[in-house]
């Protein structure tokens, strides 16, 4: 059984996407970091989720929390 993840947005670059995890006080396992054309997708394990409040000021961020 593999880790569940949930898409937490799309980026301009990998460095934003790895920057909003890094201020996000997120361990770089629990983050996943996808190319998908002209963006970069950002997705997070769930458990790591679980009861946090990520902080999201949108720099970097091409979309929402959908």
């Amino acid at each position: 059984m593999g880790w569940e993840f949930e898409e937490a947005g799309k980026f301009g670059s990998e460095k934003a996407a790895n920057d909003y995890a890094r201020r996000n006080g997120l361990d770089p396992r629990d983050v996943q970091i996808t190319r998908k054309g002209e963006e970069v997708e950002l997705n997070i394990r769930r458990s790591a989720l679980d009861g946090r409040n990520l902080r999201d000021n949108g720099e970097g961020r091409r979309d929402g929390w959908g």
